[in-house]
């Protein structure tokens, strides 16, 4: 989801000339060292596709980490080495040979470790493809969340996705066993020339000289839902963080918990005004309520299509990536309100949101407001009670009452936080809207990112309203 925000160098000019590190914010170009994916789903039969592309002639040291609905607990996450200007492809589908989700990838980037490998009892499987190809399939886990009520590995086949760079790799020296880029590099034959070497021999942490240096970027993510009995297809793109990083690389052994999206810089650059001094660089208590704090958002604004004639369907992704770190300990860290508990009587965070719709004629059929959003990954179908996804969502799925056959909906957040002198209202969200269309034997299937509007101020200013 795009926001209002501005590159380093318009930041820098707003900020009166600012150092070269200007503070974390969302990309509008769409690349960036942080991806987040709002949504994964291997329900149902369906599939999500996701391609992740280096646009630098450097090779890159990336964590991913695929994280479950409820609460953003870890279900896997594997170190990825990616070539120059490389392409990693995967897909995250229904486990197999289980009950939860799997990824898989006939791609030959560099994983460590690799993907098809055991992980008793969720091991993983190699297939030699005829045409030379292999397909690596590896199950998600539940070892993070195992102490809790549901433990069941069903929680895993919905969720979203963090792709954290963690450095450039460079050579060290001359010795043959120390060319980290270089074992990155897909050769002529597409196939990385040291994986092996780099599985093997790759140390934990670096110094400037060990092998990964600062973050620089490039990075950018595509994803598409597949729904496989319909024949439909909804693309969407990963929101990119840019200068979230320390300015110093950050590899860690693969299992681990780091970096983390609370592992970067506690500046952040936000919109407070309009003018010539929209942009304001704050410093947060924590790297946690920065990157919390570009991606506030007071309000989402998109369709509502529910017309029976044609067969519509109006799902709203809406995700919060940085929940996690708010309410998973004893006392709520604002913008929220509430904690997380999921050992005994699980009791969800929750936050109040109120609800406006507007049908095609400016009228405002009235929903059943205030509603309640208690997921961190939070697939809400239009229309009453069970009515079907657009999606074609199960697990975790809500729904909000529709009255009207075409129109628009404003979700607002009433939540609000204080941060480096700034008011910001709302709640960190990345999502979009679905849409289906059935056609007798046909179906279609789009996507529009959520539109939103911010309100941040200064101690010293008055509230701007921002719309994006």
């Amino acid at each position: 989801m795009k926001k209002n925000l501005i590159s380093l160098a318009v930041a820098a000019s707003v900020l009166g000339g600012a150092a070269v590190q200007a503070g974390q914010y969302v990309n509008p170009d769409n690349t960036g060292q942080v991806l987040l994916f709002p949504f994964y789903n291997a329900d149902n039969g369906n599939s999500t596709n996701m391609h992740i592309a280096n646009t630098t002639g450097k090779a890159k040291a990336v964590k991913i980490r695929f994280v479950e609905y409820k609460n953003s607990d870890e279900v896997l996450d594997f170190n990825l080495y990616l070539s120059p200007y490389d392409h990693f492809a995967f897909g995250v589908i229904k486990d197999p040979n289980g009950t939860g989700a799997a990824i898989t990838t006939r791609d030959n980037s560099c994983t460590v470790p690799a993907l098809g490998s055991a992980n008793a009892p969720y091991n993983g499987s190699t297939t030699a493809n005829a045409d030379g190809s292999t397909t690596r399939t590896q199950p998600f886990v539940n070892y993070q969340y195992a102490k809790d009520a549901d433990a069941t590995i069903e929680r895993t086949l919905t969720g979203h996705v963090e792709v954290i760079e963690m450095g450039v790799l460079v050579n060290v020296g001359t010795a043959k066993t120390t060319q980290w880029a270089d074992f990155a590099k897909h050769g002529a034959t597409g196939v990385p020339a040291n994986c092996a070497g780099i599985v093997a021999g790759f140390p934990t942490a670096f110094d400037a000289d060990d092998g990964v240096t600062a973050q620089e970027g490039g990075l950018y993510g595509i994803g598409y839902h597949i729904d496989v009995a319909a024949a439909t297809a909804f693309g969407f793109e990963a929101t990119a963080v840019d200068d979230w990083a320390l300015g110093l690389g950050d590899h860690t052994d693969p299992g681990s918990l780091l970096p983390s999206l609370a592992s970067g810089t506690q500046l952040a650059t936000i919109h407070t005004g309009a003018g010539s001094n929209q942009y304001t660089e704050i410093t947060a208590p924590n790297s946690s309520q920065s990157i919390s704090a570009v991606l506030m958002t007071e309000s989402l604004n998109n369709d509502v299509m529910v017309n029976s004639a044609i067969g519509g369907m109006t799902d709203w992704v809406v995700t919060f990536p940085t929940k996690r770190l708010h309410v998973d300990q004893a006392a709520a860290i604002a913008p929220y309100t509430n904690t997380w508990t999921g050992e005994g009587t699980e009791v969800p965070a929750c936050e109040m949101v109120a609800i406006t719709q507007y049908d095609r004629e400016e009228q405002t059929p009235t929903p059943a407001d205030p509603a309640k959003i208690c997921n961190n990954v939070a697939v809400i179908a239009m229309g009453a009670a069970g009515t079907a996804s657009a999606l074609n969502v199960t697990t975790g799925l809500t729904a909000v009452g529709a009255t009207y056959a075409e129109g628009w909906q404003k979700m607002v957040f009433g939540t609000s936080m204080e941060i480096g002198g700034a008011t910001m209202t709302g709640l960190p969200v990345v999502g979009f809207g679905a849409y289906k269309l059935n056609n007798g034997a046909m179906s279609y299937g789009h996507t529009t990112e959520h539109k939103r509007s911010s309100s941040n101020c200064l101690s010293s200013s008055s509230c701007n309203v921002v719309s994006s």
